[in-house]
C-alpha cells in the first residue's frame, strides 16, 4: 500500500474526527513501583513516586504505570512497595502488567512467558479492583512481542483471554541509558559528567525524538496521530517528568488517557513481531506498511552522553 492510498483509507475509516488537526499524548510509566541501577531506599522510592505524580496532577494528566510486582518483594518490605502502588491509583492512575521478573520474550519461552503474566497480576489487579480502577493493559518488557508471527499471535491470543490490552507505544528516547547514569550520580560516583550537563542532555534529547517521531508519524498516516509516551519510574524522570510535560504542552499537545489514544484508526494497523529489538510502533508499522519513512526513531544520544554510560554502566 502506497503512502497516498494509505493516508486517504485511514481518513475514510469510520472514526474520521482523528484525521482533523490535533497533538495528543498518552503517558505510559513502565518497572514500577521505581526502576534503579543502584539501591534505592523506601524513602526514596517514596519520594521518586510522589514527584512523578505530583508532575501528573499539576498537568492534569493521567498515565498508566506498568508493574514488575516481582519489585514488591525487594528490601523494605511488601507493605512499603504496595503502597507505592496504592498512592498511583489514589491520584487516579491506572495500573497494567509488566510481568514478574521483566522477562522478554526473546529470551523466554511461551510458555514461561504466560507465568510471568500470571504471576505478575495478583496484588496489581486485587489493588485495581479495590479501588474501583480497571486493570487492563499489558506492557512486554524489553517492548519484545515475539520471534515470529505464530508466536506473536498466540501470546496475544492468552493476554486478550486473560482480559488485557497490548500497550504499544511511538515515542521514546532512550531514557533507560540516561538514568542509568543519573542513578550512579546520586551514588556518588564520576561518570565524566554532571547533573545538569546530562538533564540538559537529557531534555535535548526528548526534543529531537519528538521531532522524529512526528516526523514518523507524518511519514506514515499524513496527520499527526496520537502519540503514546513510553518512560520508566526512575530518579531522572522523577527529577524532569514536570518539565517534559511543559515540553510537549509547549509544542501543542494535549494530554489524553492510553484508551482514548488507542481508539485512533492508525492503532489498527497490523505491527508484526519485534524479534530481539522492540522499537517505536511507527517503526514497525512502517515495515507492514511498506513505506520508508524519512527518519527511523530517535537519534542516538550524543557521544558525551555515550562516554558517560560506558563509564558507569557497562
Amino acid at each position: 500500500m502506497n503512502r497516498t492510498l494509505s493516508i486517504i483509507l485511514f481518513c475514510l475509516m469510520p472514526i474520521a474526527a482523528y484525521c482533523a488537526e490535533g497533538k495528543k499524548l498518552a503517558i505510559t510509566i513502565d518497572d514500577l513501583p521505581v526502576a534503579s541501577a543502584t539501591p534505592v531506599s523506601v524513602d526514596e522510592k517514596r519520594e521518586i513516586t510522589e514527584k512523578i505524580l505530583s508532575a501528573l496532577r499539576d498537568r492534569d494528566a493521567q498515565a498508566v504505570g506498568f508493574v514488575n510486582e516481582d519489585k514488591l518483594l525487594e528490601d523494605g518490605g511488601i507493605d512499603a512497595n504496595v503502597a507505592l502502588l496504592e498512592a498511583w491509583l489514589d491520584d487516579g492512575m491506572e495500573l497494567g502488567n509488566h510481568t514478574f521478573g521483566h522477562v522478554g520474550m526473546h529470551e523466554t519461552e511461551l510458555s514461561a512467558m504466560k507465568a510471568a503474566v500470571l504471576k505478575g497480576e495478583p496484588i496489581s489487579r486485587w489493588l485495581s479492583e479495590r479501588a474501583d480502577r480497571p486493570y487492563r493493559y499489558f506492557r512486554h518488557p524489553f517492548t519484545q512481542t515475539g520471534d515470529s508471527i505464530e508466536e506473536q499471535f498466540a501470546f496475544e491470543s492468552f493476554l486478550a483471554a486473560h482480559g488485557y490490552t497490548v500497550a504499544p507505544f511511538t515515542i521514546e528516547h532512550t531514557d533507560y541509558l540516561f538514568s542509568c547514569i543519573y542513578d550512579h550520580l546520586a551514588a556518588g560516583e564520576d561518570p565524566g559528567m554532571d547533573r545538569t550537563a546530562l538533564v540538559a542532555e537529557y531534555m535535548q534529547h526528548l526534543g529531537d525524538a519528538i521531532d522524529a517521531f512526528e516526523t514518523m508519524s507524518d511519514d506514515l498516516f499524513g496527520r499527526p496521530i496520537p502519540q503514546i509516551w513510553l518512560i520508566h519510574a526512575n530518579r531522572i524522570n522523577a527529577a524532569t517528568l514536570s518539565d517534559s510535560l511543559e515540553l510537549f504542552k509547549s509544542r501543542g499537545y494535549e494530554f489524553v488517557t492510553l484508551k482514548e489514544a488507542l481508539e485512533d484508526p492508525a492503532y489498527a494497523t497490523m505491527a508484526g513481531p519485534s524479534k530481539r529489538y522492540g522499537p517505536s510502533w511507527l517503526l514497525r508499522w512502517a515495515r507492514s506498511m511498506r513505506i520508508r519513512p524519512s527518519v527511523f526513531g530517535q537519534p542516538d544520544p550524543s557521544e558525551t552522553v555515550m562516554n558517560a554510560f560506558r563509564n558507569s554502566c557497562q
